[in-house]
């Protein structure tokens, strides 16, 4: 049976540190599982990840590494000493992702502790056909995150964050055991919001994800213990 906890990961979407820590303490009971995004971890300078690590929580911590191998490399190691879960690049040059799936075993094993998973972000869910015609690019938001997912499993990375929607093609690519990271994901009855390719949670496990990544419905809801459960619910019945 699926075990709904380890397959939910919620975004903390706030930059002030006393209302995240409100709202992971409403979520003790309910959450394993937070992603901490770049303004988050700018705003506050990282202490969010600290009190993660003191309630025991597993840690994504989703900065998008993207600059020259050397500078990738160096901010995995960072990474990976903090001690975080999973942690996001994006997919780009070959050499920078080999070097950073060596430097997180490498740091790892030098630190004597459990690897953490590197996922590399194919197209970003709030991306479009349009928007990236915009920018020159020949190819749908389908085919190009296909076609970065392959290039993140030859590089030797964990896995890669990509829309829901095109999941289950990236599973038939890339096979079971390549992780896949879903943003975008909505509960019926929620409201799409700046997102312009999402899921519900039961659809995303139905199409190969393995994680999924909820913000708003959870930490906006009047109740976001009750909603967290609700989702953990709907994953299990998937």
């Amino acid at each position: 049976m699926i075990k709904g906890k380890e397959k939910l990961i919620v975004a903390i979407d706030t930059n002030e540190f006393d209302k995240a820590k409100e709202l992971i303490d409403k979520l003790e009971d309910s959450v394993d599982i937070f992603k901490v995004g770049l303004e988050q971890y700018v705003s506050t300078r990282g202490k969010t990840v600290d009190y993660l690590k003191e309630k025991g929580k597993k840690i994504f911590l989703d900065l998008k590494f993207h600059d020259i191998p050397n500078t990738m490399e160096s901010a995995v190691r960072a990474a990976v000493r903090d001690n975080v879960w999973l942690m996001t690049i994006h997919v780009s040059d070959m050499e920078g992702m080999r070097r950073c799936a060596l430097a997180a075993k490498e740091e790892a094993a030098k630190l004597n502790i459990e690897k953490p998973l590197i996922v590399g972000v194919t197209v970003l869910t709030s991306l479009s056909n349009q928007d990236l015609a915009d920018i020159g690019c020949n190819l749908n938001t389908e085919e190009l995150a296909i076609k970065r997912a392959k290039l993140a499993k030859e590089s030797g990375i964990d896995g890669v964050v990509c829309s829901a929607q095109e999941v289950h093609k990236i599973v038939e690519a890339c096979g079971n055991d390549f992780i896949t990271v879903c943003p975008g994901i909505r509960p019926a009855s929620s409201e799409v919001g700046d997102q312009k390719r999402v899921v519900t949670p039961a659809d995303a496990i139905k199409r190969g994800a393995h994680y999924l990544v909820v913000g708003r419905p959870i930490t906006q809801a009047q109740n976001p213990n009750e909603s967290a459960t609700s989702i953990v619910a709907e994953i299990e019945n998937a």
